[in-house]
């Protein structure tokens, strides 16, 4: 089995070659969470992959992904390519970082 470019959820590195229209790829969570990726379906098979802790899982690229920005729903991940991870449970008011 040929080893498949790997996608770290957690920070973005791709490992083990680059991404390639059309072919598999890994999904990597090095993190003791389960992880919900979500809005990938402009540029992955599935819209939606729930990773399992400590594991990694398999997905394929479109032949043609959609990589112009507007393609993205949530403007905070607007750069190709990039994943969309959601935390859950989302923190609360209180909870979040206040600047």
């Amino acid at each position: 089995m040929p080893v498949l470019p790997t996608v770290n959820i957690q920070n973005g590195q791709i490992t083990n070659g680059s991404l390639t229209p059309g072919q598999p790829f890994l999904w990597a969570n090095p993190t003791n969470s389960q992880v919900t990726l979500r809005s990938c379906g402009n540029f992955c098979q599935y819209d939606s992959y729930v990773v399992p802790a400590n594991s990694t899982l398999e997905a394929t690229m479109l032949a043609v992904p959609n990589t112009q920005a507007y393609a993205f729903v949530d403007p905070a991940w607007n750069t190709p390519g990039m994943p969309h991870i959601v935390v859950s449970p989302w923190p609360s008011e209180k909870e979040k970082e206040v600047a």
